[in-house]
């Protein structure tokens, strides 16, 4: 629709909190007729209050704010002969948390085609991509052709071409905040991750001086001591030692990977947004230098230093954490964490603890009540508790009390879960008479018992019908919105020459990944050793089944068969 000859029409879709058209709207004023959309519904944007300003702000400069539009359908929202746009904004566009790079190919492709029915005969598509995402010459790193979302090759198949490049320039939009992917514990989410966590900080703060920090922890730490010993942890290799043509990036931060979303497709590291700079070592098995953080203390005493944090002060860190792990309901390869960390004159470290210990264990026991779970906090370590990695910040730390879950019953002897520790270890430089206290609990796994939730992947959907039952700090039971789904069995066998070097977590990591985190176990049927030849044969039963999403047999048949390419490629055994 042209209001007037002179004044363009201006389309922007996929907005996130509005930031950028009330930038635009500010800065055009009057010569343009703003057009912004989401794709959200405005009960779920407008919980954010950032996005309820822009939203009015807007309105009040005569600016029309629809949601629910899908950009990939944009002929259904604005007829063709009633809307003709000048320019269509698309700012940093993504699928969403479960979507690798060919799902945002796709993206952009039915982008581009539906830009084309409502488009201006001279008008123009603006797209801002991350670093690397393009596919040109123009991005600095250079991904290969195959990591890259060929931003070219997908405007061409709606007839555009490629015209002009210029760097998105966040000072020019001087509104603009981006929304991209933060995780659960960013400010303006609902995610009873992030309700556990405010919470148990905001107790603690009743009782000691608190300092919260939002700066960006490194994802990933250098270990010169990596051995195969060391199973637990993500190991990277720079994908320069296959590729000398490639730049290794070694010093990712969260704030790099904003858009980059975890844990679908987890560990296939090359296939996600963050530049194929480095390969996670389930994809070629090999041990690198760089090893993806398991915990945030790996930079204990760095993050100290750094922030001369004063004595009795609690720095409080939260952030995601990785470990290898087999498939389990409780077993979770990736999981925000949060540290609570306090340096004290040395001789008061053990009462520092005690009243750690008694703070932390009332809230949590406060939290658990309802759902019939009950906490421990006892010095006996549990059995599952394991520290096999050989980082010497983790290695120095000696554990004062341990965190459990127990289901609240009659059992003598009932199943306990480890969700956090509490430990000291000696200032560095140890002439430094000072010790530090720190306590380390896995949110995730609170979360789960919390809020009575029984498949730890739930926690990373993003159907509506999960994150509104928690809306508003809300804690109470979830409620399953899929009832009995469906379930697939398959097996697979192979022959493994050196069964002795055979690790069976690397089958389940490979699973995972071809499965985008469909498998829910993996369990050994058969194993057979041949007489003659010395190999061993082993036969394994896969369950799929999905806890949010309607699983066909079609899609799973899919994911057997490559799961059995994936396992031959990988594990280098013959398949059966």
């Amino acid at each position: 629709m042209r209001l007037l000859h002179h004044q363009p029409c201006l389309l922007l879709v996929g907005e996130g909190n509005f930031s950028f058209s009330a930038s635009l709207c500010e800065a055009r004023s009057c010569d343009a007729h703003i057009v912004a959309t989401c794709y959200e519904s405005e009960a779920t944007a407008t919980r954010q209050a950032v996005a309820k300003s822009n939203i009015q702000y807007l309105r009040d400069r005569g600016a029309k704010v629809l949601f629910c539009v899908d950009c990939t359908k944009l002929k259904e929202h604005f007829l063709p002969a009633d809307w003709k746009f000048d320019c269509i904004y698309f700012n940093f566009p993504h699928c969403g948390r479960k979507a690798g790079v060919k799902k945002n190919r796709e993206l952009l492709a039915r982008f581009f085609f539906s830009c084309a029915e409502v488009l201006a005969e001279k008008g123009e598509v603006h797209v801002a991509l991350c670093r690397g995402q393009g596919g040109t010459p123009a991005d600095q790193p250079v991904r290969e052709w195959h990591n890259s979302w060929q931003v070219v090759a997908m405007a061409a198949e709606a007839g555009f071409i490629l015209s002009d490049i210029h760097p998105f320039n966040i000072g020019d939009a001087c509104r603009y905040k981006c929304t991209g992917y933060r995780g659960f514990l960013d400010t303006n989410s609902e995610h009873p991750i992030r309700t556990i966590n405010e919470k148990l900080t905001d107790e603690l703060g009743k009782s000691f001086p608190v300092q919260k920090v939002s700066a960006s922890l490194s994802l990933m730490f250098q270990d010169c001591h990596s051995s195969s010993s060391t199973l637990d942890a993500t190991w990277m290799v720079p994908a320069a030692q296959s590729n000398p043509k490639a730049k290794s990036v070694v010093n990712k931060t969260a704030a790099d990977t904003e858009a980059f979303a975890f844990p679908s497709g987890f560990p296939a590291w090359d296939d996600t947004d963050l530049g194929g700079s480095l390969i996670s070592w389930e994809r070629d098995w090999i041990f690198g230098h760089y090893c993806l953080r398991p915990s945030l203390l790996v930079s204990l005493h760095r993050t100290v230093r750094d922030r001369e944090l004063p004595l009795g002060t609690f720095l409080v860190l939260s952030g995601l954490a990785f470990r290898k792990c087999k498939l389990s309901a409780h077993a979770l390869p990736i999981f925000h964490e949060s540290v609570f960390i306090c340096v004290v004159n040395k001789g008061t470290e053990e009462a520092c603890s005690q009243l750690l210990a008694e703070n932390l264990t009332s809230t949590l026991c406060a939290l658990l009540q309802p759902s019939g779970f009950k906490l421990d906090c006892t010095a006996d370590k549990p059995k599952t508790q394991r520290n096999t990695f050989a980082n010497p910040e983790l290695q120095l730390l000696k554990s004062k009390y341990f965190f459990s879950v127990t289901p609240d019953t009659s059992d003598p002897d009932p199943n306990k879960l480890c969700v956090g520790t509490l430990s000291t270890t000696p200032w560095q430089p140890t002439s430094i008479d000072r010790e530090i206290v720190c306590a380390s609990l896995n949110l995730d796994l609170l979360a789960m018992h919390v809020c009575e939730i029984f498949d730890w992947r739930m926690l990373w959907t993003s159907d509506e019908r999960f994150l509104n039952q928690f809306a508003g700090g809300h804690l109470g039971p979830f409620k399953s919105f899929s009832l009995y789904p469906v379930s697939y069995v398959h097996d697979v066998s192979f022959w493994v020459p050196k069964p002795e070097k055979f690790n069976e977590t690397q089958l389940h990591a490979i699973a995972r990944c071809v499965s985008s985190e469909s498998v829910v176990s993996i369990q050994l049927l058969d194993s057979f050793r041949h007489p003659g030849t010395g190999q061993t044969s082993l036969c394994y039963r896969i369950t799929y089944q999905s806890c949010d999403k309607a699983l066909s047999r079609q899609q799973v048949a899919t994911m057997q068969m490559n799961l059995r390419k994936e396992i031959q490629r990988c594990l280098h055994v013959t398949l059966r």
